[in-house]
């Protein structure tokens, strides 16, 4: 291995030769610096000054403080990975990761901030114009992104955007998920479909023959068991109903995978996603973590 932990034997990324258009790369020691940079030094530093000022956080015991550390670690992982970051990974997105962090976190602080997504239908204005907000400067930094994007090499701009299909193919099946929960959807059209095949087809007897009115009896009962299969649904096994809520932490997550340039401007048009993504993390409010 080279000094500088690029490495030749193991096939690690050199970061000074790596390609913008890789789709994965893996280099230990920048490793150990995004994870220094964004995860092990300003989580103790956020609840520290959190707590010395109050903000509004979770308690968290010991063990949950380590479940979410090895959480932080395995998202990150694949955060490194997958956003190319061996190469990406910057002194400038470092540098002005604090102020974001902390930013975006007094900004969570605000009294009508305070809310969350299914409480929607009484969000107060000012909730509304820093969701707005947010949302055009999240789309514009999108477009800028793709744009970077398409100066480069191909076929990396159609990796790039169709990558953008693996998020919402998530949350297509998380919509899924919630109509089984609170309808019962696919198992009751599984056992509709199961009555139907298993209801047997009448015989034709003769009238006069006790088997006849035996089996006429019994195709009865079948066709009344069918009749109500269509009327009602299958003994539910889910015990609450559940909603969609999007979470800060995913949405920004989901994001800092594409802000993977090396352009100066590019890197502090991505620190609001990874300043975004890690302060959902550290909050531990009413965000995931």
């Amino acid at each position: 291995m080279n000094s500088d932990g690029s490495g030749t034997v193991l096939g690690f990324t050199d970061p000074v030769t790596a390609s913008e258009t890789s789709l994965f790369s893996f280099n230990p020691l920048v490793y150990l610096y995004f994870m220094l940079s964004f995860l092990l030094v300003p989580y103790p530093i956020y609840r520290l000054i959190a707590a010395r000022y109050r903000w509004e956080t979770n308690y968290k015991s010991m063990a949950r403080h380590w479940s979410d550390l090895i959480n932080g670690l395995s998202y990150g992982t694949l955060l490194f990975v997958f956003g190319n970051y061996s190469k990406a990974f910057s002194w400038v997105t470092v540098v002005a990761f604090y102020p974001a962090l902390f930013g975006y976190a007094l900004i969570a602080e605000l009294s009508f901030t305070k809310t969350s997504l299914p409480n929607i239908k009484s969000w107060p204005f000012g909730m509304w114009a820093v969701f707005i907000t947010a949302v055009v400067i999240i789309l514009a930094f999108a477009a800028f992104h793709i744009y970077y994007a398409t100066t480069l090499a191909n076929p990396f701009v159609a990796y790039y955007v169709c990558s953008l299909l693996i998020p919402l193919f998530l949350f297509a099946v998380g919509l899924m998920m919630i109509k089984e929960n609170n309808q019962n959807w696919v198992r009751t059209r599984l056992f509709k479909k199961s009555i139907k095949l298993n209801t047997k087809p009448d015989i034709e007897r003769d009238p006069a023959s006790p088997e006849s009115a035996e089996a006429q009896a019994q195709a009865d009962a079948e066709a009344q068991q069918a009749a109500q299969a269509e009327q009602i649904q299958t003994l539910s096994p889910y015990r609450n109903r559940v909603g969609l809520h999007l979470h800060h932490w995913q949405i920004f997550y989901m994001l800092a995978f594409f802000t993977r340039k090396t352009k100066t401007y590019v890197y502090t048009s991505g620190i609001t996603s990874r300043s975004g993504y890690r302060t959902s993390m550290l909050h531990g409010r009413r965000l995931c973590m």
